[in-house]
């Protein structure tokens, strides 16, 4: 059961009551997560009428506490009614524009330190150690997605960050799905909503226009006249028989030279495989985020395997709760 708490002018309330056509969405592809709902605003005698502006703070909880918490920053007035568009605190890495060097630190502090700079609370950040030096002048959110770029090529590894409630959680992606347990009545049993007998019909796509089966990383590689300094090239010979070739120019960093013969190879293990996507409507479920794996299972579609959440939006209508992911393979 989920409670909605209003935060306006110091003053706190409960508006759950009053709520209708409330869902939230999230994306690997984005930062933060959105919210919408609406509440009356008309002017009947027994109907609160609640003054929701741009800038009140809305708290969403469930049975295992705090889930979202979010700032209104868009309010419409449609009569009879009031659509409140949030975004939870994520809002501010992509609002806030700066000036920052890094000598010599590791990615996980200049992560912390820019999560400091706008002011959004440090749940964890994962230990990634890739040393970082430079200047940065540009949008805070795009800083990080670099910053978690220069480890995912040095590691090979895939990170993430998400808010949960007021703070803000980096990690490392894991590749086990989930459980996704739904139990909807006490005389009824408890189901996983990813089974293959629980989830809707799946539309699936597959893909070669983003394979990469060959990567040449070089280091310096610019249009200056000059070939590159130093290049490594690796490929995948089965692939490029099969598909055909489709090679990559990597650019890396002079710093990072001697490493350039792993990058590349972490380059190819990224890019080198078909681009599965599935889309699957489900009974929603509050730890189907993005980024988390679920394992899905269609007979019609031939699948059995592991996937990825690209993408998720959630959707409460009256105690119906469902969900539409997007999943990629893995």
């Amino acid at each position: 059961m989920y409670k909605i708490i209003l935060n306006k002018d110091g003053q706190s309330g409960d508006i759950t009551n009053l709520i209708s056509e409330m869902s939230w969405s999230e994306s690997l592809d984005t930062t933060g997560l959105s919210l919408s709902f609406s509440v009356p605003d008309g002017k009947e005698k027994y109907i609160p009428h609640l003054n929701i502006t741009a800038g009140d703070i809305i708290q969403i909880f469930n049975d295992d506490g705090e889930m979202i918490r979010a700032i209104a920053v868009n309010v419409s007035r449609d009569y009879p009614k009031r659509v409140v568009k949030a975004n939870d605190f994520g809002f501010y890495l992509n609002k806030n524009d700066i000036v920052i060097q890094f000598k010599n630190k590791s990615v996980s502090e200049c992560i912390k330190q820019l999560f400091r700079r706008v002011g959004v609370t440090i749940g964890s950040v994962c230990d990634m150690p890739a040393n970082v030096k430079g200047v940065y002048i540009k949008n805070v959110n795009e800083i990080i997605k670099e910053l978690i770029k220069i480890q995912q090529d040095n590691d090979g590894k895939k990170y993430h960050y998400e808010l949960r409630a007021e703070k803000i959680y980096v990690f490392k992606l894991t590749e086990e799905p989930m459980s996704y347990i739904f139990k909807p009545a006490v005389n009824v049993a408890r189901f996983d909503v990813t089974d293959k007998n629980a989830h809707g019909r799946g539309k699936y796509t597959h893909s070669i226009e983003d394979m990469k089966n060959s990567v040449a990383a070089e280091v310096n590689s610019k249009t200056n006249g000059e070939m590159p300094q130093r290049q490594f090239i690796e490929k995948d010979e089965k692939s490029i028989k099969k598909y055909g070739l489709l090679a990559e120019n990597y650019n890396v960093n002079s710093d990072k030279a001697n490493n350039i013969q792993e990058l590349a190879k972490n380059r190819l293990k990224e890019k080198n495989k078909l681009r599965k996507e599935l889309s699957i409507d489900f009974i929603g479920h509050d730890k189907a985020r993005a980024g988390r794996v679920m394992h899905i299972i269609d007979d019609y579609l031939g699948i059995d395997g592991n996937y990825r959440i690209k993408s998720v939006n959630h959707k409460i209508n009256g105690c119906n709760h469902t969900m539409s992911c997007t999943l990629e393979n893995l």
